[in-house]
């Protein structure tokens, strides 16, 4: 569902009661974030839950579909140039940069609920980050990887509020969708 998680309940019944195959097995796709916090989450899993099994559900973050980003992991640990440099005595920081050269675009209003931080930072770049710092899998399975990630974020210290920069966009509150008075960041870094 390419949609904003406050529709998921409604269309995801529609789904249910109108869509689904007698036979063979039906999936719905829904896409990050999933929710504005663990509550929020929590709440359309339940309500997912009770229309679908969990086998039928699949959460995705489209960005890991990416070329560049599904590249880092036969970059990092199948090229022998790289494995034995890519650790903390050879690299002294990354900066992972998210920059595009267009607004909102009539998104503003599913933007504004979500904000920078919410539908860039805390899922695509977060993952890219897993990516980048995580150690090598034992093998390529979800599972494995998933555990690695889960191994970094762990690592991640606590961000304090002063070491936060946010800004918006001049030219943000133009987009017709964006509510007047919007303060919903933009920029973060």
């Amino acid at each position: 569902l390419a949609l904003p998680p406050s529709v998921y309940p409604i269309v995801s019944a529609m789904i249910k009661k109108c869509c689904m195959n007698k036979r063979g097995w039906n999936r719905v796709v829904v896409e990050k974030p999933f929710g504005k916090d663990l509550a929020s989450s929590d709440e359309l899993s339940n309500q997912l839950g009770q229309l679908f099994t969990e086998d039928e559900i699949y959460r995705i973050d489209h960005y890991l579909g990416k070329e560049v980003v599904q590249n880092l992991l036969v970059m990092r640990f199948a090229n022998r140039f790289f494995l034995p440099l890519w650790n903390r005595d050879n690299i002294d920081n990354v900066q992972i940069v998210f920059k595009e050269d267009f607004g909102t675009e009539g998104r503003g209003g599913y933007f504004d609920e979500y904000g920078i931080i919410r539908d860039i930072i805390q899922n695509h770049l977060l993952q890219v980050l897993c990516l980048v710092a995580m150690e090598k899998p034992v093998s390529l399975s979800p599972e494995d990887i998933r555990d690695e990630k889960v191994k970094v974020l762990k690592a991640i210290q606590r961000i304090k509020d002063d070491e936060v920069v946010l800004g918006q966009y001049d030219g943000y509150l133009d987009d017709p969708t964006v509510p007047k008075g919007s303060n919903t960041p933009t920029f973060a870094t």
